[in-house]
């Protein structure tokens, strides 16, 4: 074969500079299927070399030609990923630019529906097709190709002939029946093991199975419109007489055998010159090449009941076939289509997850409230995925996994998601989603005491410092006696202005205090100790009062309340706090420890020394400084939140009198140490309470007892204080109780429960009165 005019497909335009007018009709044979490894993508050893391997992209799909001016062949080779070496250099490509590969099945249809489109173009302007096998079986997975090629030539018959029918040089049969004739089709395998029986028999045996295969799968009908034909009686399988070899050393054999003298033959790799393995096939494809252009193809089977006119059968000129060719190519390979026919396992995947999808949904959906908060949703979401990762299978599944999801989430969010606003105690608003002015609410209620501590009532979970703090204790001493009760006010924010403001509280406030209207400017000798500052009346501290706040701003309620219930005689230190004044302490754990203090008298007349014989004193003498010991009755309650109430003895004690006996404990622990502001409560159901009231029995004596209580409510978290004008003088001989706050929120943040919450040792304390 002399071999002239290589080209690719479309670029055609140049074979038109060698053409023999009026003599030039061509006969076109195309190659496709598959080669092995280390072919380069090259099939049919005998007649591959016909193709140069120089330029081809690697990992493309493409068509490479070449024309036997001599015989007036074209020659069309169909390079594809179904060939194992371009298969691994796209493989390559995609792990490069992706780094990971996508599902192989969908992979798989995408190389499927590629081959498929070029075979659909080769059958429509081709007369001979050699499909190439590596081995000596037939691919069963042709079936599924030619398929799905039938169908997708009916469906573009009409386009195709539309497209041929805007070239006016063509014969009008040719542009009816949409090609030039019905190719006829070729098998050729490469043999890869021995066999006992001959070569002839072999392809008889092949041409038998082949036939069978093709005429019950209906690739082949009496009907004349098939995809392509077989010959009738004539061989149309050929089967290679000896192994492929290794193209590399083959080619070496070949240069070898080329430097002999009179050896000197053109070699193109990566196939060897033997001619008589090149005769025989080249040969073989002779006899149908000679066939169509004496005679043509008529390979339509017909039986008594189908008789069919021969059909049409062109051998065209070389200028009408590339118009030809290149009409079709920019309507089948340029225009992409899909091809659902060859994608049977994602269309199995398909099928499978559109069943279990509903299934998924409806279990997900199964008994829900009218509203509901995001874990829920979770909860049944991971349910709902389990379901459909279950039974669910193939390529599609993320694709229909992600679904899933968006339904599920689609259905919550369709007016059933859960407000879901966090309380003060850190609790979730359980009402529908809704504006932010409307109020929420938890659903849990707690039982809480009044400042005094003797009326119990049910509050709402708050979701506001000034609820928590302020509102439900002026609420609840409306039936109580505290609003009668001689109380000490604190400081709060007294506005002189009607449009005041809370102020802005930066990092920055800690260090350099804002401020107000009344503070005097600052002079360069006039050092910032010796100010002193007025509160503002334009703008108050958004938050509750802590030792890092601006001097200057206060809030505009105060968080803590200090009363007082009476004389101190109405405690008994043998009875203890009266339950039926005080209800709801745990039993024997409703009691006070004494506080034995020292102090030093300044007065002119000195209490008593005690003991058995007192020191004398010189009369009209003053005496000096005489240390005496006077008894604070002091208490630290807790409260948890089913009204439980009890007293600690130290840090990390519950106090528990013994039945019938006083108090063996002494309040020195409690002076003295850091108490936690969170204990676990002895109940049932072991809630955590929290440290609510300090208790102040005074004595009866020129002492004045003092409160400066300080609390941390977590580690880190600011000191917060009920006045900046430290320590609060108690009158004597008096029962004290202040209330603690119920939350502690400071400018920016609030702090939930935390059991590194303590208050700070130093609370308690008692001067000498003046």
């Amino acid at each position: 074969m002399r071999m002239r005019n290589a080209f690719q497909l479309p670029e055609l335009d140049d074979l038109l500079k060698h053409r023999r007018a009026g003599t030039d009709n061509v006969v076109v044979v195309s190659i496709i299927g598959k080669s092995s490894l280390n072919m380069a993508g090259l099939k049919m050893k005998s007649i591959g070399r016909l193709f140069p391997l120089e330029g081809r992209p690697p990992g493309e799909t493409l068509i490479k030609g070449s024309y036997d001016e001599q015989h007036r062949i074209i020659y069309l080779h169909l390079y594809s990923l179904f060939d194992t070496d371009i298969l691994l250099e796209k493989l390559e490509e995609l792990y490069r630019d992706k780094g990971c590969f996508e599902d192989f099945l969908e992979t798989n249809n995408d190389i499927k529906t590629s081959f498929c489109r070029y075979c659909l173009l080769l059958f429509y302007i081709s007369h001979i097709v050699i499909l190439s096998h590596p081995g000596t079986s037939f691919d069963n997975s042709y079936i599924q190709c030619f398929k799905a090629l039938d169908l997708l030539s009916k469906k573009m018959f009409e386009e195709i002939c539309d497209c041929l029918k805007s070239l006016d040089m063509l014969n009008p049969e040719w542009v009816a029946n949409g090609r030039p004739c019905t190719p006829r089709i070729i098998f050729y395998f490469e043999r890869t093991h021995a066999v006992k029986i001959g070569i002839k028999k072999l392809e008889h045996n092949l041409e038998d199975r082949i036939y069978h295969i093709l005429k019950k799968t209906r690739i082949i009908t009496t009907s004349g419109c098939t995809l392509f034909s077989i010959p009738l009686n004539e061989e149309f399988v050929y089967l290679a007489e000896k192994m492929p070899e290794d193209p590399l050393s083959e080619a070496v054999k070949g240069i070898i055998r080329d430097c002999q003298p009179g050896g000197a033959m053109q070699l193109d790799m990566p196939f060897s010159t033997e001619s008589h393995l090149e005769k025989d096939f080249y040969k073989f494809l002779l006899v149908h090449v000679q066939r169509a252009k004496t005679k043509g193809f008529d390979d339509t089977v017909s039986s008594s009941r189908h008789l069919h006119a021969p059909s049409h059968f062109e051998l065209p000129l070389l200028e009408h076939w590339i118009e030809a060719t290149k009409c079709l190519y920019n309507l089948i390979i340029t225009e992409e289509r899909p091809m659902p026919s060859l994608y049977t396992d994602t269309r199995f995947s398909e099928q499978r997850c559109l069943k279990v999808l509903p299934l998924a949904v409806a279990r997900y959906q199964e008994g829900l409230p009218s509203h509901y908060a995001q874990s829920e949703h979770e909860a049944r979401l991971a349910i709902a995925l389990n379901l459909f990762r279950a039974q669910a299978r193939g390529p599609r599944y993320p694709q229909y996994e992600m679904k899933l999801e968006m339904e599920c989430h689609a259905h919550w969010s369709n007016e059933r998601q859960q407000c879901e606003a966090a309380s003060m105690t850190g609790n979730p608003c359980k009402l529908p989603k809704h504006p932010a002015d409307q109020e929420h609410m938890s659903g849990f209620i707690y039982k809480s005491v009044c400042d005094c501590g003797r009326k119990t009532a049910g509050r709402d979970d708050p979701y506001t410092a000034i609820r928590a703090n302020y509102i439900f204790y002026q609420q609840i001493a409306a039936e109580c006696v505290c609003a009668d009760l001689k109380r000490i006010e604190f400081p709060i924010f007294e506005p002189s202005i009607t449009e005041f403001k809370a102020a802005t509280i930066s990092e920055s406030d800690d260090l350099t205090p804002v401020l107000s209207d009344r503070t005097v400017p600052l002079s360069p000798e006039v050092k910032l100790e010796s100010l002193v500052r007025q509160p503002s009346t334009t703008e108050y501290l958004p938050g509750m009062l802590t030792l890092s706040s601006p001097p200057g701003l206060l809030p505009v309620f105060s968080s803590w309340s200090l009363v007082c219930l009476g004389p101190s005689s109405i405690y008994s230190h043998n009875v203890g706090i009266s339950e039926s004044y005080h209800p709801g302490f745990m039993s024997f754990t409703n009691y006070l420890l004494p506080w034995d203090v020292t102090v030093g008298m300044k007065s002119k007349k000195a209490w008593p020394a005690i003991g058995k014989y007192a020191t004398r004193v010189k009369k009209g003498k003053p005496t000096t400084t005489v240390p005496q010991s006077v008894k604070v009755f002091i208490g630290v309650e807790y409260e948890c939140p089913s009204g439980h109430r009890f007293m600690l003895s130290a840090p990390d004690r519950l106090l528990k009198a013994t039945p019938g006996s006083l108090v063996k404990d002494t309040g020195l622990k409690i002076a003295e140490s850091d108490m936690p502001l969170y204990y676990q409560c002895s109940c049932r159901a072991g809630k955590i309470a929290q440290l609510m009231r300090i208790h102040v029995v005074t004595p009866k004596a020129p002492v004045y007892c003092t409160l400066n209580p300080k609390i941390q409510p977590a580690a880190g978290a600011p000191i917060f204080i009920c006045t900046n004008d430290g320590p609060i003088k108690l009158t004597q001989s008096a029962y004290w109780v202040m209330r603690l706050p119920f939350v502690y929120v400071a400018d920016t943040e609030h702090y939930q429960q935390n059991l590194t919450g303590k208050l700070l040792s130093g609370t308690f304390g008692v001067v000498e009165a003046e």
